[in-house]
């Protein structure tokens, strides 16, 4: 009851947004004649003059209106095209940082122009995430001819450009960009070694564009920046030696192939990592600062017992190739990561690869939370609407089409696949030979590359040169999200008459679907309409009802007629996953359409929660992860930017001192003279003389500290006096750096080994974060004292020895 209430009191929120967006896009429109006369000039001039008003402190909405309207003339003017209401209102939600969600050929790459100019107006930078080079290079020349005419600028980021031409296109006032490259500059400008090499200026507005593809298929995905570890063929070969010396009695395997040391088997590790020198007589594999070699000891066990020679990897040619699961095909070049491979190499005596290092990763979850403004437009977003608000604080407003959508849908669930495959072909050589335009939906590459097989097996031919212009021939197009810009053009004339088209879920996605093909005369389109328009073809439904409505939204854009039909069977894999339970059936006849539709909705409910829940899950991780995060990177931007890196360098010196007396001359122990005699020339490279103490002896530790901290800063000033203070330190901000980055990335690496083996511990749900939480902490704390002792040692040995 509560739950409904709640619904209804958020349907009626978004409908009230709705009421106002239409009264204010109304009054938009009502400003055109007053700038028809207006020249360029008079238009960039506006527009400045806008601009200084922002600088000025006067907020953006109360500039929205008349924006919105230069905006529209300029469209006129360089496009030839007017945003519509329904573009209008779709903007005004954007500006007020929700996800707009507007069908299929509604126009989305137009309505962000309104949104992007405003928050252009800042000077702060707008960024535009897209979902491939292809579109992100397209909008913005599609898009250039109209910012031009305002006196904007516009950049584009790409994969392929250097360092110079990133900072030249971030500091544009809208720069276009694949969602993974904003993310890449963050981390690589937070290990630049000064300010002028960083390419972002700032986080201030993000529009996400197919925000459901970035901010919650993607949104776990790590983006990460990797650097070669270097050959550690002897550590691999050592943990090998030790694993397969084991017994079964010292592991544990379950039904899911996960395996685990017994208590046994930790102790006759332990014991064999300590004779190798791997292991300190005095540590565990249980203590946190073994949780990078309990990693690989792990790593090495799964290569031992889980992985089998012949059924997951053969050896060839001497090295290890992996077979893929699904095929049972070798897959040349790929590798496992995180040591897996080479815990395999050393098993079957390979020469071992290099290993790689994390030298600094985040996930789209976290690097679009950074933004001041966010905002997402796409086609499917109700589904996944509390996600949306729970992780992004973020509504979803569907905005009304500019025209009623008279599309057709429908579903068949089939007793059998084979029985569905039948159903499809008849449905696409019924569609052809009328001369109606089909778009098979399928959800792999493998999927379609079958499909494809079933077409040829049937008569039909894959489209390429010599079959393009013979009409007597047969022909369909598989498009599978390799290259974005092929596609865009083959997913284009998708909708020329009895064209067929083979799609993965990507494939195309951002680029219409004209009926007819894109440049079809209008005899032409109006032959597919009266074919009855695009026919998209499920081949199976999905695990996400979202991505179902995505494939369906392909036809019937813009009021164009249109039909959709999903045919999926009881032996799918997304309904098998899913555990439903599943009525007996006649195996030669279609499901009831009331018990197929419960079926479907049933289990693309139960694969939605599981993802919702282990993106949540991974966010409350990543959440603590950030916050070390920003720690180490608020950090080394002080010591980049900072101009008193010398006295900063004192703090960590004598906090280094302090932990050298806690840890050897602390009150309640007895003093280890010889320990802390050999870390203060180890650390410091100083000899100190250091009596017992007397009855106070906690007197005599803070002397002592004192005392060592007066030699070693007359031994700092003796240096700064011999190099000069600004060479010194230039040298110290350089090391700071250096060390912080190498200590964060090993940090990086063990978060992600104890976020899985508290994962392999089989806590309580509730307990799992707050345990990582403790650890990642304890772990975080050895990082800072190990950057204080490894900062100060660097600076006690740098330049000449003063007299």
């Amino acid at each position: 009851m509560i739950l409904r209430l709640a619904r209804r009191a958020l349907s009626f929120g978004i409908r009230g947004n709705l009421k106002q967006y239409e009264t204010t896009a109304r009054r938009i429109i009502a400003l055109e004649p007053g700038h028809r006369h207006l020249s360029a000039e008079g238009l960039r001039d506006r527009v400045a003059e806008l601009r200084r008003q922002v600088q000025s402190d006067i907020a953006l909405d109360r500039i929205k209106e008349e924006t919105f309207a230069l905006v529209r003339e300029a469209s006129r003017r360089a496009l030839n095209e007017r945003p519509v209401p329904a573009q209008i209102i779709g903007a005004l939600a954007l500006h007020d940082g929700h996800i707009a969600e507007m069908k299929t050929g509604e126009g989305k790459t137009l309505t962000a122009t309104l949104v992007c100019t405003l928050h252009a107006l800042t000077s702060e930078g707008v960024h535009v995430a897209v979902p491939n080079d292809y579109l992100a290079e397209r909008d913005a020349r599609w898009m250039r001819p109209l910012y031009d005419l305002l006196g904007l600028s516009t950049g584009v980021i790409t994969q392929e450009m250097d360092d110079d031409s990133r900072r030249e296109a971030y500091r544009c006032d809208i720069t276009y960009g694949v969602a993974s490259e904003f993310g890449f500059d963050y981390l690589r400008d937070n290990m630049k070694f000064s300010l002028a090499e960083t390419v972002q200026r700032g986080h201030a507005f993000a529009l996400v564009d197919e925000a459901d593809a970035t901010l919650i298929d993607e949104a776990g995905m790590p983006l990460a920046l990797f650097g070669p570890l270097g050959d550690r063929s002897d550590f691999h070969q050592a943990i090998d030696a030790v694993i397969a010396s084991l017994q079964p009695s010292h592991y544990e395997i379950d039904r899911r192939r996960r395996v685990a040391l017994t208590e046994a088997g930790y102790s006759e590790v332990e014991k064999r990592l300590q004779q190798r020198g791997l292991l300190k007589d005095s540590t565990t594999l249980h203590d946190i600062a073994s949780i990078s070699l309990l990693h690989h000891v792990v790593q090495s066990l799964r290569a031992h017992v889980v992985l089998a020679r012949d059924r997951d990897y053969v050896v060839s040619d001497g090295g290890v190739t992996i077979v893929d699961g699904l095929t049972g095909r070798p897959m040349p070049g790929r590798r496992y990561d995180e040591g897996l491979h080479q815990a395999l190499e050393a098993k079957e005596g390979c020469a071992i690869g290099e290993e790689t290092q994390t030298l600094a990763s985040i996930t789209f979850q976290t690097y679009f939370r950074r933004y001041a403004r966010l905002a997402g437009m796409t086609g499917t977003a109700r589904n996944d609407a509390g996600e949306y608000n729970e992780i992004y604080g973020l509504d979803v407003i569907s905005i009304p089409t500019h025209r009623p959508m008279i599309r057709i849908d429908e579903s068949v669930l089939h007793a059998t696949a084979a029985g569905k495959l039948r159903a499809i072909l008849r449905e696409v050589e019924d569609a052809a030979a009328r001369g109606q335009p089909v778009l098979i939906g399928a959800p792999s590459i493998a999927r379609s590359e079958a499909l494809a097989a079933m077409l040829e097996a049937n008569g039909w031919r894959p489209r390429n040169e010599q079959t393009q212009d013979d009409d007597t021939v047969r022909t369909f197009a598989v498009l599978n999200a390799k290259h974005h810009a092929r596609e865009a053009r083959i997913i284009a004339e998708a909708g020329a008459p009895g064209a067929v088209t083979i799609a993965t879920a990507m494939a195309g996605r951002g680029t219409d679907i004209r009926l007819g093909g894109e440049h079809a005369d209008e005899a032409t389109r109006a032959r597919v309409i009266a074919a009855g328009g695009l026919l998209v073809t499920g081949t199976t439904h999905h695990d996400h009802g979202r991505m179902d409505e995505q494939l369906r939204g392909r036809a019937g854009r813009q009021g164009d007629p249109g039909r959709s039909i999903f045919h999926a069977s009881l032996e799918d894999e997304f309904l098998v996953n899913a555990a439903i339970g599943v009525p007996p059936a006649d195996r030669t006849a279609a499901i009831a359409s009331s018990v197929a539709t419960r079926l479907i909705r049933a289990a693309q409910k139960r694969h939605e929660t599981r993802s919702f829940d282990r993106r949540l899950a991974l966010l409350r991780f990543d959440a603590i992860v950030q916050s070390q995060r920003d720690h180490v990177y608020d950090l080394r931007r002080d010591i980049r930017d900072g101009n008193d890196t010398i006295t900063l360098a004192k703090r960590l010196r004598h906090e280094t001192i302090d932990d050298l007396i806690e840890r050897f001359a602390a009150p309640a122990i007895p003093w280890d003279i010889a320990g802390l005699d050999h870390a203060i020339r180890s650390v410091l490279t100083l000899a100190v003389d250091i009596s017992f103490p007397t009855a106070g002896s906690r007197g005599d530790a803070k002397a002592l500290a004192q005392r060592i901290c007066a030699i070693a800063d007359r031994w700092i000033d003796g240096k700064i006096a011999s190099m000069g203070e600004t060479m010194f330190a230039d040298i110290l901000r350089r090391l700071m750096m250096a060390s912080i980055d190498h200590l964060w990335s090993e940090q990086s690496e063990r978060l992600d080994h104890l976020r899985r083996r508290i994962g392999d511990r089989r806590l309580p749900p509730h307990q799992v974060v707050a345990e990582f939480q403790i650890e990642a902490f304890a772990l975080f704390e050895r990082m800072i004292a190990d950057f204080r002792r490894d900062v100060t040692a660097y600076a006690m040995r740098v330049g000449i020895r003063p007299a």
